[in-house]
């Protein structure tokens, strides 16, 4: 009995050593970023048996020496994959990305997930940002479908959204763009996106069509603009530089840092290139701070100061022939016009703006969000025409209750804005300012006033409809005049009303369709243009679009299908035409119609596996969009019919991504734009082009303190030349602003965890 006892004891002991006798351990970090993910579950058979600590690293024993892991964290794709006792475990968890069931929208103050808001809207994070140079976000944004960035000599960005590009000469027009929740279109209705540097935006909401309802003035969509913020538990100090061709260089540096109550970001960028054509050069220097300070658990305030001076020359449009000899020359001398050489024809812009805000939680059903801004900007534009100067001094605020209780939310709110401009032009002598023409003051004032309500008709089904009133007026003094005369303009108030109705069938496939509304007055820029010719005449542009939409998921994390038809009408439609001395002046004049078609397609043959490939990403975006002027008639010249001005009918991009378990990465793009319409008669057509990008990389944590990644892209055109932005309606056949045919870039980010 005693032999057998002690045999009995012996062998438990050796049942238990063997149970435990092998070792797992390992570190989890983002594929995002490389850095540790701490609260990661891991599990066996289904059982939940430890997380990862602060560091991201776990450590459990098992029986079996190779053994099947799950691992799961929230937002994060899950990853599953056998693993062997032997060598410790280094995983990389893909974030969620920009999918039907995980992506977070802030549009129309959803806060919800992609699949459930009932109107069209894309959204940019910051791994598709950073899939390309890092220089700027206009090959990311072009992606979109129905998108269209241009530009046409670095640093000056236009930016149409379903073919709205008629009243751009220049700048962003007929879009309203907030940044953090707050106004970033001024009240002149004027928007400085090329103040912006890369590294100042993380993520991008793009709202096609009118949004008026809720966000005011803008037929042509809206942009929510959101600031790269630190991630939970982070304090670092980055570095980034860039360097690449034609004198591209760039450098950023960024401290972040994050709590539980606070998420600090401060950053500084430097950027300049000579340019591919002459007379390109640039040179952009942006400071920014961002602040979220939670003062208790009901309320919370943020900040966002930022500074930028931006500078760049304006090489000008050349004609077929003048592209023909030599496409990199600025615009040559002619007639009785002096080349943008002789005129140092460039832009100087200093811009400083402030925006507060407050966040207020009354209790579980109410909560107030308020936002203010002040805005100061300094520009000065020495023109082949004339040189301007002008200061821009802004103010405003937004402020939004919202209700919520079970299957109801209730968005009331309003938004005011007011803006002063001192604007001078000057004759133009080889870059100086020569004798006074127009000395103008302009002071512009709007407001609206919004409701706004979703109701859950049933599990399935969602009602969300809202509506807005709008009020614009701007008075303009001639001060260089004798006697000064003050003209007074009040725009006749508008309602702007919106419906969008969402039907889901299960979890995986939704169906939408949305009635809207919209409207646009002219913008100060336009009323009163470089010329100095005032127009109170000038009237607001009115818009209805019936949009239909639908979502899917049929496999689930793996593949995903967005799409969407509209059919979207404007009447007083807003045209720049230019004068024989080149300079710019809009006009109403009749109606158009546009109706398109957009799609999204994404697949994943490979997510978050335990092999080489963690992951295989493989989308593709079409555009078609029909567009035409409806009644256009400009003096004896009947343009009904014609093509609209600006706008490729079809637009096709394809793209994989692969990134590896070592930390090496691929991204490689295929983008084809069709020929577009140059003026409103037809005559001139830009040619279709292709472009090839692409960007190879390797993340490494090379010490406990100490991220890196190196990488390397390029885009380059098979159609040479070609413009990734063109003049319209230019004076003088010179609508051409050839691009470079190709560019390389190489980079370096190092980031140091304090």
């Amino acid at each position: 009995m005693r032999y057998t006892i002690v045999i009995i004891f012996l062998l438990n002991c050796f049942c238990c050593r063997v149970m435990a006798q092998y070792n797992f351990t390992g570190i989890v970090r983002s594929a995002e970023n490389n850095l540790p993910l701490a609260g990661v579950t891991i599990s066996i058979s289904g059982k939940p048996i430890t997380q990862t600590d602060s560091s991201g690293a776990f450590q459990f024993n098992d029986s079996s020496d190779k053994i099947s892991i799950h691992f799961s964290h929230i937002g994060y794709m899950s990853a599953v994959g056998k693993y062997a006792a032997a060598q410790p475990i280094n995983l990389l968890l893909n974030p969620a990305g920009i999918t039907l069931s995980s992506a977070i929208v802030k549009a129309f103050e959803s806060n919800t997930t992609l699949k459930n808001i009932p109107v069209t809207v894309s959204v940019l994070g910051n791994t598709d940002l950073e899939r390309y140079s890092n220089t700027s976000i206009l090959q990311a944004v072009n992606t979109v479908p129905g998108v269209k960035m241009d530009e046409r000599s670095p640093g000056s960005y236009r930016l149409s959204i379903r073919g709205n590009l008629l009243r751009s000469p220049f700048g962003v027009r007929n879009v309203k763009v907030y940044w953090n929740g707050m106004p970033f279109t001024d009240a002149n209705g004027n928007t400085y996106l090329n103040q912006l540097g890369f590294e100042n935006v993380g993520k991008i909401e793009i709202i096609k069509g009118p949004g008026g309802s809720l966000y005011g003035a803008g037929t042509g969509g809206v942009v929510l603009l959101n600031s790269r913020t630190a991630d939970k538990d982070e304090n670092s100090i980055a570095i980034n530089s860039l360097a690449g061709s034609w004198g591209m260089f760039e450098t950023n540096v960024a401290y972040k840092k994050s709590d539980d109550h606070s998420n600090v970001g401060f950053s500084y960028a430097h950027q300049q290139s000579d340019g591919w054509r002459n007379h390109t050069n640039m040179r952009r220097d942006v400071a920014n701070y961002t602040a979220l300070f939670d003062i208790n658990k009901k309320q919370s305030i943020q900040t966002n100061i930022f500074y930028s001076d931006l500078y760049y020359q304006t090489p000008g449009g050349l004609t077929a022939t003048q592209l023909a000899a030599n496409p990199r020359q600025a615009r040559p001398a002619g007639g009785p016009f002096k080349s943008a050489a002789d005129q140092q024809a460039a832009l100087y812009v200093k811009t400083f703006y402030a925006g507060f805000g407050n966040t207020y939680r009354f209790n579980d059903e109410w909560t107030n969000t308020t936002n203010v801004y002040t805005s100061n900007t300094r520009f000065s534009n020495p023109s082949i025409l004339n040189f301007q100067r002008k200061t821009e001094q802004g103010i405003g605020g937004r402020s939004i209750t919202q209700y919520h209780h079970d299957n109801f939310t209730m968005n009331v709110g309003g938004e005011y804005q007011y803006g002063f401009t001192s604007t001078r032009t000057f004759g133009n002598k080889l870059g100086v300012p020569d004798t006074l023409q127009f000395d103008d003051e302009i002071g512009a004032t709007q407001y609206n006033v919004f409701l706004q309500a979703d109701i859950s008709l049933a599990d399935d089904f969602t009602l969300n409809a809202g509506i807005s009133y709008n009020n614009y007026n701007y008075g303009f003094t001639r001060l260089n005049n004798r006697p000064v005369k003050t003209i007074n303009k009040t725009f006749d108030p508008i309602v702007v009303p919106r419906v969008s109705l969402l039907k889901k069938m299960g979890n995986y496939f939704s169906v939408y369709a949305t009635v809207s509304k919209g409207y646009s007055p002219p913008t100060i820029d336009e009323i009163v243009p470089s010329a100095g010719i005032f127009n109170a005449t000038l009237d607001a542009e009115k818009a209805v679009n019936y949009e239909l939409g639908f979502r899917s998921e049929p496999v689930k994390n793996k593949l995903f299908i967005d799409a969407a038809y509209y059919i979207f009408y404007l009447s007083n439609t807003i045209v720049t035409r230019r004068d024989a001395s080149g300079a710019d002046y809009f006009v109403n004049t009749g109606k158009t119609r546009q109706s398109g078609l957009e799609a999204t397609v994404t697949c994943y043959p490979v997510r978050n596996a335990a092999g080489f490939i963690n992951q295989l990403k493989i989308w593709s975006n079409y555009t078609n969009i029909h567009a035409r002027f409806n009644t256009y008639q400009q003096g004896v010249n009947d343009y009904s019919g014609n093509k609209l001005t600006g706008t490729p009918p079809n637009v096709f991009l394809a793209g994989a991504d692969i990134t590896t378990r070592p930390g090496l990465y691929a991204n490689i793009t295929y983008s084809y734009t069709d020929i577009l319409p140059l003026n409103d008669a037809n005559t001139f057509f830009a040619s279709q082009y292709n472009l090839l990008m692409g960007r190879v990389g390797y993340k490494k944590r090379l010490c406990k303190s100490l991220d890196g990644e190196i990488y390397f892209s390029f885009d380059r055109s098979f159609n040479t030349p070609y413009s990734l932005g063109n003049d319209l309606n230019a004076a003088g056949n010179r609508y051409f602003n050839p691009s470079a045919p190709e560019n390389y870039y190489g980079g370096i980010k190092l980031k140091f965890n304090l």
